[in-house]
């Protein structure tokens, strides 16, 4: 009768080298959607360049005006008003509230006073000691840029 022979040592090998494979394989693709995830969220909250131009009018109603000069065209839902150091409840408001247009591009004005903030008829918004930003969101929540800022004479 014939004896089979148990010998090992070619298995050995072939095992080490798929496990290698499979090893690199699994590696390669999890870095490949680690760094395409990247570039996905890198691409949509890069932040618009655009120039501003601010004014000042004091008086029974104080009034700050944006006009955007030049550059890329602005989605008014990603703009935010921030006011500090004025009488307003709410010192975030969007610009989509403020502006009727949907898109801002060169020459669009954006009007902060009394009648564009949702602050009531009764009270009446001292400016002059305020600090206004205009800030765009980007989708990502942690993405805001300062696209324009005034400071009030007094501030």
């Amino acid at each position: 009768m014939h004896e089979f022979r148990t010998d090992d040592t070619a298995v050995s090998p072939v095992i080490g080298v798929i496990l290698m494979v499979a090893i690199t394989v699994l590696l390669a693709s999890t870095a490949a959607v680690f760094f395409l995830q990247f570039g996905d969220e890198a691409g949509t909250s890069t932040p618009p360049t655009a120039a501003f131009e601010t004014d000042y009018s004091d008086g029974s109603s104080d009034t700050v005006t944006f006009t955007h000069e030049s550059g890329d065209s602005l989605d008014t839902s990603k703009l935010t008003i921030v006011v500090n150091g004025a009488n307003v409840s709410n010192e975030r408001h969007e610009v989509s509230t403020i502006v009727t247009q949907s898109e801002l591009s060169a020459g669009s004005v954006i009007e902060v006073s009394n009648s564009t903030l949702p602050v009531g008829s009764s009270v009446n918004v001292d400016f002059s000691e305020a600090t206004i930003k205009l800030t765009w969101e980007g989708s990502a929540a942690t993405s805001s840029t300062t696209l324009a800022e005034w400071t009030g004479p007094d501030a």
